[in-house]
């Protein structure tokens, strides 16, 4: 189903959000899914998800991978609208993902 209401418009891959933060302006976007690609994640790495949030109203879905509850509030606390973690099981990304969108409406 997910194929049927998405469409990807573009993939920025960075390691320096600060470069490609032109991009969250420039184009509107339904949903923007940020993915912390690390085992360890340090406080310091949550602070693109306020920068883009500063940006754009758009929902923001944040991918995490072996964090701690503590790193899971602070991506909320960030002003992310929802995570999910790795391994991901596609059903819980496709649901999360329409949630957002339907708060959207």
């Amino acid at each position: 189903m997910i194929d049927q209401i998405i469409k990807i418009d573009k993939i920025i891959e960075t390691h320096d959000i600060s470069e490609e933060l032109s991009y969250i302006t420039d184009i509107r976007y339904d949903i923007i899914i940020i993915n912390y690609d690390k085992v360890r994640i340090r406080h310091g790495d949550f602070k693109m998800i306020f920068d883009i949030r500063c940006k754009t109203q758009a929902p923001l879905l944040v991918i995490l991978e072996g964090c701690e509850i503590r790193d899971k509030l602070h991506v909320l606390n960030m002003k992310a609208d929802d995570y999910i973690e790795k391994p991901i099981n596609i059903d819980e990304l496709e649901e999360k993902m329409l949630q957002l969108l339907h708060k959207l409406s």
